[in-house]
């Protein structure tokens, strides 16, 4: 989202309020009658590194939509859900600013303590649970950044030798073996592509075609070895 006040004027959800849920954290102008807009994030970060804190993390916000991670749907009811303020690809896909994500790194580390389960590894995109209706935080998004401050994965060596010859299915397990929700199809369906898609914003940014082209399968098998 573009900015701050409308990021938070949408994410903050009126059904605690409305008796829908538990947890009296909204603000005390929401009718009792509102509607459940189920439309929520549990913090906000703007773009001088403000941190909103909207929904307790141990309630479910409603972030991510329809979405799957790890064979798991509903990701919603097992996330704790991030919302980056920027104009993403409608405002042109700004640059993220230092000190946004600066407080990313910092709010994921106090995120880790509170919850030991959560580690690098579980740190996912919109655009990884989703692949086929959402592409945020986008491929300016810095993941290494994320990586080399310890709240996230990145490969650190590339694979030099690729087994197999068939392709797609090579693809598709590995694709699943890191998490993305694709069927062992042994062709590169629409899902598929949209999947590897997400893969290279977050790992190749560079180009996003959803070709798999060498060096996307070599980054592959080095994601996939790092999550093993």
């Amino acid at each position: 989202m573009q900015d701050a006040e409308t990021a938070i004027a949408r994410l903050t959800d009126p059904a605690p309020v409305a008796g829908k849920y538990p947890g009296p954290w909204q603000s005390e102008d929401v009718l009792p009658d509102a509607a459940l807009s189920r439309v929520s994030a549990h913090y906000v970060v703007d773009e001088a590194g403000k941190i909103y804190s909207l929904v307790p993390e141990e309630h479910r916000a409603w972030h991510a939509g329809a979405s799957s991670w790890e064979g798991e749907g509903d990701v919603n009811a097992r996330a704790i859900g991030i919302e980056i303020v920027n104009g993403g690809h409608d405002f042109g896909l700004p640059d993220f600013a230092d000190a946004q994500i600066d407080a990313v790194i910092q709010l994921l580390k106090d995120i880790f303590e509170r919850w030991p389960e959560l580690n690098a590894k579980r740190v996912v995109g919109h655009s990884d649970v989703a692949p086929e209706r959402k592409a945020d935080p986008g491929e300016k998004f810095p993941w290494k950044r994320l990586a080399d401050a310890g709240v996230s994965i990145w490969p650190e060596h590339v694979a030099t030798q690729l087994d197999g010859d068939d392709i797609a299915s090579d693809i598709q397990l590995q694709l699943g073996a890191i998490g993305y929700d694709v069927k062992q199809t042994g062709a590169m369906d629409n899902s598929t592509k949209a999947a590897l898609v997400a893969f290279q914003r977050r790992f190749r940014p560079s180009d996003i075609s959803g070709s798999a082209d060498e060096e996307t399968r070599f980054l592959l098998a080095a994601v996939a070895h790092t999550l093993a």
